[in-house]
């Protein structure tokens, strides 16, 4: 089956027309660590009452249209492993809406699946993503749910 495309173009000061040839609709999400699909941001927030600074993280959340929702980190690779850690730096909302916006194609790539609870319980939380803005070419850490699998 062949795959529709779409073209993107965008106009840069100075005259400079650049075209992006990418994927028209969203790729499922990869499911072996070090593939990646194509996919496009659906939504971005954080985490409930944060946005109004009534409680809460003020951590980015992107939402993709192929249906993960991640926090965003500037990095999850500690010096153990994977994983949240003090080295991870959170991206807050408002540069999580600087580094990418809603519709924006992006790159997302498994990193990293706890394997030993996901052989368990089937809970996705824990994975991690790495995220690639095809058109700010900005990077992030994504890690799906506050908590590691199975935690509360």
């Amino acid at each position: 089956m062949k795959k529709r495309h779409s073209t993107i173009a965008l106009i840069f000061t100075g005259g400079l027309l650049l075209y992006f040839n990418l994927p028209a609709s969203s790729a499922p999400p990869p499911r072996i660590v070090g593939k990646c699909s194509n996919t496009f941001i659906q939504q971005i927030t954080s985490r409930f009452g944060a946005e109004t600074n009534q409680f809460g993280s003020d951590s980015g959340i992107l939402h993709f249209t192929n249906g993960v929702v991640v926090y965003l980190y500037r990095t999850l690779r500690t010096t153990s492993g994977w994983g949240i850690s003090d080295e991870s730096q959170p991206i807050s909302l408002s540069m999580a809406r600087r580094m990418f916006s809603t519709n924006d194609p992006v790159k997302l790539c498994l990193e990293y699946v706890p394997s030993k609870c996901r052989a368990k319980s089937g809970d996705p939380r824990g994975d991690i993503y790495y995220i690639s803005g095809y058109i700010t070419n900005d990077s992030a850490y994504g890690h799906v749910g506050r908590n590691g699998c199975g935690g509360a």
